[in-house]
């Protein structure tokens, strides 16, 4: 295997290894987001209390699991896809859909969703924008949430960047095992 395959493919695990340990990081976000939530219930509940920032912070926690494990559900083969014609076309077949699918709806669309997400982000943290409404009065800058959408949709083009790469690997008889394809046909 020639070094710039090498580079290569150290380049796709980087990325493999980055959605693993960001999804790690945020699913702590979940424990949290129960916590707060049972918080938030007991206080309007028991106590009569409500915290509009609070009540926001689940917003928040929920917009980073959402976005940031995208890219890890992608890396995973947990992410939705047609499986009528697998059995059919074998792994070649289903690397070249693979392929296909990242490059010509995946990656648009995450570019696209950059562009649109990106000046509403950056609007927002200029201006310091809150949450705040006319019904909620919390006080959490707007750019935390909003940062979550460009943010999550970049890891979601970086990981379909490595699966596209191990696509062509296995295509061109690099790499013997589609990552992609593997619960087709290995029993997943």
């Amino acid at each position: 295997m020639s070094l710039e395959r090498v580079d290569t493919m150290r380049l796709v695990h980087w990325i493999d290894g980055l959605s693993e340990k960001l999804a790690s990081v945020v699913s702590w976000a979940l424990l949290l987001n129960a916590l707060l939530i049972t918080f938030n219930a007991i206080s309007r509940k028991v106590f009569s209390v409500a915290w509009s920032s609070a009540f926001d912070m689940q917003w928040h926690f929920f917009a980073a699991v959402v976005f940031i494990t995208a890219a890890y559900a992608l890396q995973k083969n947990e992410h939705v896809r047609v499986d009528v014609f697998a059995n059919r076309i074998g792994e070649r077949g289903l690397a070249w859909i693979d392929l296909f699918g990242i490059l010509f709806v995946l990656l648009p669309v995450c570019a696209g969703m950059m562009w649109l997400s990106g000046p509403k982000f950056w609007e927002a943290l200029v201006a310091g924008h809150t949450r705040a409404t006319r019904e909620s009065s919390s006080a959490i800058p707007a750019w935390i949430i909003l940062s979550f959408i460009p943010f999550g949709f970049a890891l979601l083009a970086l990981q379909g960047l490595a699966e596209a790469v191990r696509c062509i690997a296995f295509l061109r008889g690099i790499e013997t095992g589609s990552r992609a394809n593997r619960r087709f046909f290995d029993g997943e």
